[in-house]
């Protein structure tokens, strides 16, 4: 046998070997890299989606309670400016006995939407919730413990009625609509 047609047989011999054993063997270790990334786009989409589904979930909390808040709050002003003794008292009362876990929940969301929303949408919803507190609720909590309904208080319920529909109103509305734009959970209308 010659050198020649031994180096052929053994060139023959070797790329056997290489395909049947060695092309195999790389092939599945790329399908073992495309299963493994595979499985990490998958945990991520995952991922993902708890967030969003937290998200939305919170923007549903939050829009739940603001609405709360606020009727509570407007049934006070509402009866107060109609001269309702009556009415006027009994939402005295369940704004009193309901007020502290509504602001401790929205206060709560609150908190929770640090990790859901950013930084600057965070701010925007603590300052929301300092004026709800610090604005209107003092107002509508020197309402309620008013004893009369006197031509004052019925003056002041009268400005602060006009006030919740000229204004609490659309800055709930806004908040609302500014987290669902920042949280991408808001559906783009088609200006055709």
């Amino acid at each position: 046998m010659s050198q020649d047609l031994l180096e052929k047989i053994l060139l023959l011999a070797l790329t056997a070997i290489i395909t049947g054993f060695g092309i195999p063997y790389v092939l599945k270790r790329i399908e073992e890299r495309k299963l493994k990334e595979q499985k990490k786009f998958e945990a991520e989409l995952a991922r993902q989606g708890k967030i969003i589904e937290a998200q939305s979930q919170l923007l549903d909390d939050l829009g739940r309670t603001l609405w709360k808040w606020r009727y509570l709050a407007k049934k006070v002003t509402y009866y107060g400016s109609e001269a309702n003794r009556e009415k006027f008292d009994i939402a005295r009362k369940e704004y009193d006995e309901n007020v502290w876990d509504v602001l401790n929940d929205l206060r709560v969301q609150s908190s929770k939407s640090r990790r859901l929303v950013s930084e600057a949408a965070y701010k925007e919803l603590r300052a929301f919730y300092n004026y709800l507190v610090n604005d209107i609720d003092r107002k509508i909590s020197a309402l309620c413990k008013k004893g009369e309904l006197d031509a004052i208080t019925i003056r002041e319920s009268e400005e602060l009625s006009k006030r919740f529909s000229s204004e609490v109103s659309q800055r709930i509305d806004d908040m609302i609509d500014y987290l669902a734009a920042e949280l991408h959970l808001k559906v783009e209308q088609d200006r055709t």
